[in-house]
């Protein structure tokens, strides 16, 4: 019984972050038309942390 509950606990948690990353790359995209359809390029600022 309580291997059923522990499986069903995974298969839900994988489902769900599935799920999260799907969104995640919907969001992206929709960003990236935002961005497109406000012609606003993208800034790579040098950071501290890549002079390493």
């Amino acid at each position: 019984m309580f291997n059923i509950l522990i499986l069903s606990v995974v298969i839900l948690a994988i489902f769900a972050s599935v799920a999260a990353w799907l969104n995640t790359q919907t969001m992206m995209k929709d960003l990236e038309a935002i961005k497109k359809k406000l012609d606003i390029k993208e800034e790579n600022s040098p950071k501290d942390l890549d002079n390493d």
